[in-house]
């Protein structure tokens, strides 16, 4: 008999999952910054779970690179080069322009919707003057092109550098107050050209959104201290 609907039971997260989406979330936050050494005792300490799903855990988040493991040297969290920063940026720009339209295409009225309604907290977050909260927000806007885009081979692409993304957003929005301005400009006029159906608006101001944020991570990086 096939499973109806509301009546399948889910399976709970294993230990090593839970760790994973923490860790994760941590690291984006900006909780553990670029370089930091994070030691499986440490985190074991920080999550109070023993040694083995944080090994696992970090072969794990090794995998979508935002954790660097060194043998005999222990594991850190990414530190992105300059030349990395440009090339994610590109990936990004390519990925974002195609999946807007595929979102369009597929949910017009519910994608607008999301985006206005992400559009709305991310105002609420910064008079709040939550940065953090802000942030965590903006990732949910640009996630939201991929949720709607009905293209799981798309959705896949980016997932392979979305952390990656999310954490140097992280690195630049919650430390820069213009730079939050700036970027939440820049979201109101994309969706308002993806409502009047002005795509030369969209791709210009999506363009500079994304060449601005890989301008000031390369700056960062070529700092002593760089998106500490």
């Amino acid at each position: 008999m096939p499973a109806r609907p509301g009546m399948q039971i889910e399976t709970p997260k294993t230990l090593t999952e839970i760790v994973v989406e923490r860790l994760r979330q941590a690291i984006i936050d900006g909780h553990f910054v670029f370089g930091e050494n994070i030691s499986e005792d440490k985190l074991a300490t920080v999550f109070g779970v023993s040694r083995s799903p944080v090994r696992d855990a970090l072969n794990a988040l090794q995998f979508t690179g935002l954790v660097t493991i060194i043998p005999k040297r222990g594991s850190f969290v990414f530190v992105p080069t300059a030349e990395e920063v440009g090339e994610i940026c590109d990936y990004r720009l390519m990925l974002e322009r195609e999946a807007l339209r595929l979102s369009m295409d597929a949910d017009r009225e519910g994608f607008l919707a999301a985006l206005d309604d992400a559009v709305e907290r991310m105002r609420e977050r910064m008079l709040a003057g939550d940065e953090i909260g802000y942030v965590r927000i903006d990732t949910e806007f640009h996630n939201l092109f991929f949720d709607h885009c009905g293209n799981s081979l798309v959705q896949n692409a980016f997932h392979l550098v979305e952390a990656r993304i999310a954490t140097i957003r992280t690195a630049l929005n919650a430390r820069f107050k213009q730079r939050r301005e700036d970027s939440f400009d820049q979201h109101v006029a994309i969706v308002e050209g993806l409502r009047q159906g002005d795509w030369e608006t969209v791709h210009d101001v999506l363009g500079k959104h994304i060449t601005s944020i890989r301008a000031d991570a390369i700056d960062e990086l070529s700092r002593p201290d760089p998106l500490a």
